[in-house]
């Protein structure tokens, strides 16, 4: 007889399980974003006679739309660093040909940029939905990072500086 009642009993626990399992799961997002705090870039900080909507560090990312832009400060502490700016890609609506990532010295005279046109964007984030960009980062110091898409997708945003 106890075995009959745990048996009768088998898909509520199988069920009770899946439920356990499935809400102790990670999302992409927050795998993606590696415990950093979303930062909602509501201001307006002057950096290179224009304005930056926030200082993204490796605390912290950013969940945005394109298409558009917008204006970052990225902070590097050597002389000689490379960022590695990532897209996770959500909603993703129209692919867009056009993505745009530039970072300017801290004395605002030179850049580096990654520009790519005329490619399917949703084919070049691929299967787990990301875009990744390199720019070198010369000089210590605040870097204007701006972001440009014409692409329709809602994402998340991160930056990690390392020194070379």
């Amino acid at each position: 007889m106890t075995r009959l009642a745990s048996e009768r009993w088998l898909p509520a626990r199988v069920a009770l399980f899946l439920v356990i399992v499935a809400t102790g799961c990670v999302d992409d997002t927050r795998l993606f974003t590696e415990g950093r705090l979303e930062d909602p870039c509501n201001n307006a900080i002057p950096i290179c006679n224009t304005q930056a909507q926030c200082t993204l560090h490796g605390e912290n990312f950013y969940g945005g739309e394109f298409p558009g832009g917008l204006r970052f400060i990225v902070r590097s502490e050597a002389d000689e660093s490379t960022m590695f700016v990532r897209f996770l890609l959500d909603e993703m609506i129209f692919p867009g040909t056009e993505m745009l990532v530039h970072a300017k010295t801290p004395d605002c005279g030179d850049f580096d940029e990654k520009h790519v046109k005329n490619r399917d964007l949703f084919d070049l984030a691929g299967d787990d939905r990301v875009i990744e960009f390199d720019i070198d980062l010369p000089g210590r110091g605040d870097h204007l990072l701006e972001v440009f898409s014409d692409m329709s997708a809602s994402y998340q945003m991160t930056t990690t500086v390392q020194a070379r």
